[in-house]
């Protein structure tokens, strides 16, 4: 049996946030690995935040863990006879370890799919650092993606790390991008779910349009809050209020809302809070630019919540036929769409669409994650 050592620093926070996407990926696919008893060290960075249940977790199985910040991996690696360093999302550093393999979980290419969208500029939470960046890649955008290109080439040309996928969509990207990797099977296991099982009961009476990452430019949420401010001065909607997760007021975006009373700008939520926020929403828009998965179609489908959708990268893969799609660019297409699913007949049917997208789709992403750590422990 492979012992493997567990990058929990993919969990901790990054530039997306306290709580990201491959942070919670990485968290499921950690406490299935410890629920089948398998052999796991870990390591994680002690100047960071670590979620609570998986420092209950390593604490009560007493999974040995190390600080990256002050441990050896040479000496790890050779003192608890390590066969394989797994990452959710890998980090050039893991690559100088040729004592074992490296596996890692690529999600997808972002930084080479969606290198510029003007409104970014639109955005007022960006950092120095990022503004910069995207001025850069604006002016010299060959040069940018040449960078971006060597950065996932270096990740994935080194012959000891081997990797896998989230999506087909990222699959066909890596192989449109390097073809070094045209005559290679890259598996492919869809992201785990993170919808609990907790009854729920309502908490919002209301109607309301709901999204998510609202201060995340990519995740464009700022042309639909537009489309629906714009449906709003026309007279539409009356009965219907917005409410956004990510962003703490409408100062997060150079746009003068003209209905601000129609918005409910929620900053960061919790789980639990975000969970009951999808149960009680009466449709979830998301217009994101660029997914490798994209779990909060899904997270709403669990609870047969209609999904308003871009269809780019990864979205129409995961939510086929169950979503309503709209041009993300195009304001005046996502107030159409937005039209559409107030209409009754149509809102029911998307119900009864997403209801069983998400039990089509939550059967595989069980099924996947059990084959993904077979992968892991050469089971």
């Amino acid at each position: 049996m492979q012992t493997v050592l567990f990058d929990l620093t993919a969990t901790q926070p990054n530039a997306s946030g306290l709580r990201h996407g491959g942070g919670k990926y990485g968290e499921i696919v950690f406490k299935r690995i410890v629920e089948r008893k398998l052999p796991v060290l870990c390591f994680y960075d002690g100047s960071k935040w670590l979620n609570p249940e998986i420092k209950k977790l390593v604490n009560e199985y007493k999974i040995v863990s190390y600080d990256v910040r002050i441990a050896n991996f040479d000496d790890v690696i050779k003192k608890n006879s390590v066969n394989v360093i797994y990452s959710p999302m890998p980090n050039i550093f893991l690559m100088r370890y040729k004592q074992c393999k490296v596996i890692g979980t690529i999600h997808g290419l972002r930084g080479l799919e969606l290198p510029t969208d003007l409104f970014f500029w639109k955005y007022k939470g960006t950092t120095l650092k990022e503004k910069m960046k995207f001025f850069i890649k604006m002016i010299f955008p060959n040069h940018i993606f040449s960078t971006d290109l060597h950065y996932y080439g270096d990740l994935i040309r080194n012959d000891n790390f081997n990797f896998v996928t989230v999506s087909y969509h990222t699959k066909y990207a890596l192989y449109s991008f390097f073809t070094r990797y045209n005559n290679v099977e890259i598996p492919v296991f869809y992201s785990p779910s993170t919808s609990s099982n907790r009854m729920i009961t309502r908490k919002y009476a209301e109607c309301y349009f709901m999204m998510v990452s609202g201060n995340r430019w990519e995740k464009n949420n700022l042309r639909a809050i537009m489309a629906l401010d714009k449906l709003f001065s026309m007279g539409h909607l009356a009965n219907y209020t917005v409410k956004i997760t990510g962003a703490k007021d409408a100062s997060n975006y150079r746009y003068k809302i003209q209905n601000p009373d129609k918005f409910v700008f929620l900053g960061y939520v919790d789980e639990d809070e975000l969970e009951q926020l999808y149960h009680d929403a009466y449709c979830l828009i998301y217009p994101s630019l660029n997914e490798g998965f994209g779990y909060p179609p899904l997270e709403a489908m669990h609870y047969g919540v209609p999904v308003l959708a871009s269809p780019f990268t990864s979205i129409s893969e995961i939510c086929q036929d169950a979503a309503l799609y709209f041009n993300p660019y195009s304001i005046k297409e996502i107030m159409n769409r937005i039209l559409q699913i107030v209409d009754k007949q149509k809102h029911q049917e998307y119900i009864i669409r997403s209801k069983k997208q998400y039990e089509i789709i939550s059967a595989k992403q069980d099924r996947d994650l059990n084959q993904l750590i077979n992968y892991i422990y050469n089971i």
